[in-house]
């Protein structure tokens, strides 16, 4: 073989080899199998945005709706599995977020510009399931009382708190002991208002609203001395700007509505021996004395509001209304 011959070989081999390692070198690209939501020709970076995405609107790993070891990384071809339940609801969440998007929102009249776009994080700002804070409380609370419940919510608040995930303002653990207190347990309702205004202290809010609940609580249970006690009590604790006479009346007439009409009676009577000059002090005692039957009585408290606020124009239809009845039986 000449020598022009083996140069020419070794150039052929040489570009072979080279070839070889040019497609060796190239990476291969990723195949994804049992996309039934996503684009069958999702490219592997936008798959791993969507999926990015996922996990921070849910405060999850990729473990909480893929097949893997927590801990470990998860291996490609566990990715198509379908073993576990929040995969499949997390498909079933994509199509209805579509369908808000393509079929609701993209017909309404007028939209914001740039258009307003649900989003996985729009409900669940950070955690699995889209829950307010009062609800998972709650669900503590049913399984495990009040110490649980407050166990729980310094749990999420050390966790949570300064991000979006739960609002732990003064609101929710309002609504919460609204909801304790109706289902029967108004004195856990009133430690838990308690415990708002240590986390709120500087709410008026959640003052006013503990303030109710304990008073209500004390001429419900306790009588009027009870009452009196817890009204002066709080009153000193909050300021009278805080308990005040209108306060007062709301429990009065919270009572009212809940037939507890004795404890009413024993508020809207203390309302007016410690704010004697308030006209809706007596105007509310008025429409006590009418519902338990006392119609001389009311009308004298209806009186007496007028006498301090001439202008109390309800005050004078309820006064009226009472003479017009009182003179029909007459005739």
């Amino acid at each position: 073989m000449t020598r022009s011959s083996l140069i020419q070989r070794g150039l052929a081999v040489l570009l072979l080899c080279t070839l070889v390692a040019s497609v060796r070198a190239q990476p291969q690209r990723e195949t994804f199998t049992n996309l039934k939501v996503l684009p069958k020709d999702v490219s592997p970076g936008e798959l791993r945005a969507v999926m990015g995405g996922f996990t921070r609107a849910l405060g999850v790993r990729c473990g909480y709706c893929h097949v893997g070891e927590e801990g470990k990384p998860i291996r490609h071809e566990d990715f198509a599995l379908d073993d576990k339940p929040a995969k499949r609801t997390a498909r079933a969440m994509m199509r209805m977020v579509q369908e808000l998007n393509d079929a609701y929102l993209a017909k309404l009249e007028t939209r914001a510009d740039p258009p307003v776009r649900v989003e996985c994080a729009t409900c669940h700002r950070g955690a699995p399931q889209p829950r307010m804070l009062q609800d998972v409380l709650k669900q503590a609370y049913d399984h495990g009382g009040l110490d649980s419940t407050i166990a729980r919510y310094q749990g999420l608040r050390d966790r949570y708190y300064g991000r979006a995930v739960y609002d732990f303002g003064e609101a929710s653990l309002a609504i919460l002991a609204g909801q304790i207190g109706e289902a029967g347990h108004p004195a856990d309702a009133v430690r838990l208002q308690a415990f708002n205004v240590e986390q709120n202290p500087k709410s008026v809010f959640a003052k006013r609203q503990h303030a109710t609940a304990a008073i209500s609580l004390a001429f419900a249970q306790g009588g009027s001395d009870s009452g009196a006690a817890a009204y002066h009590a709080l009153q000193g604790q909050y300021g009278p700007q805080v308990v005040s006479d209108a306060l007062l009346g709301d429990v009065g007439h919270e009572l009212l509505r809940e037939h507890q009409m004795e404890p009413a009676l024993a508020a809207l009577k203390l309302n007016v021996a410690d704010h004697p000059a308030s006209a809706r002090a007596h105007e509310g005692l008025g429409e006590a004395y009418e519902q338990h039957g006392d119609l001389e009585l009311a009308a004298q408290s209806y009186q007496r509001a007028l006498e301090i606020e001439p202008g109390n124009d309800d005050a004078r239809h309820r006064l009226d209304a009472l003479k017009a009845r009182a003179g029909g039986k007459g005739n």
